[in-house]
């Protein structure tokens, strides 16, 4: 099994994915003003889980208000994206934004989603975001 570590640029955030080869792993390039804005490049497959740990995130909401788009609090890099379905977590990668290895010189993939439904849009982030693990460190007071 093929591990690939990932930081946020100043490095309090720490990505990891789990479970495929990067050559496995797509590369999309969402067309939505939130995506096309930070440069986005994202990454997920099924059977790979990814984990997010360390530093405080922000949590921005769009759009249809579903899914959690998670910028480090302090260098305010996006660094990927989660939402929860039918009672699990399901998450993807901003491959630009943790700067993940085995993508270079790889052409994106456009995506369009203006216009799916709210179960459309469910089910194919169940079919192809991998399911994750958030470990968010809050600090102590």
């Amino acid at each position: 099994m093929k591990r690939l570590h990932g930081q946020c640029h100043c490095g309090a955030v720490r990505v990891e994915i789990e479970g495929v080869e990067a050559a496995e792993l797509p590369l999309r390039a969402c067309q939505c003003g939130f995506c096309r804005r930070h440069g986005a490049l994202s990454t997920s497959h099924p059977d790979a889980t990814i984990t997010f740990m360390g530093g405080k995130l922000l949590h921005y909401r769009f759009g249809h208000r579903r899914s959690d788009y998670m910028i480090c609090a302090q260098c305010g890099c996006y660094v990927g994206a989660a939402v929860e379905i039918d009672g699990a977590r399901y998450a993807i990668l901003n491959v630009t934004g943790v700067d993940l290895p085995g993508f270079e010189g790889r052409k994106p993939e456009p995506w369009v989603f203006d216009d799916e439904t709210q179960e459309e849009r469910a089910r194919r982030r169940k079919a192809r975001w991998s399911p994750a693990d958030l470990t968010e460190l809050q600090p102590s007071a």
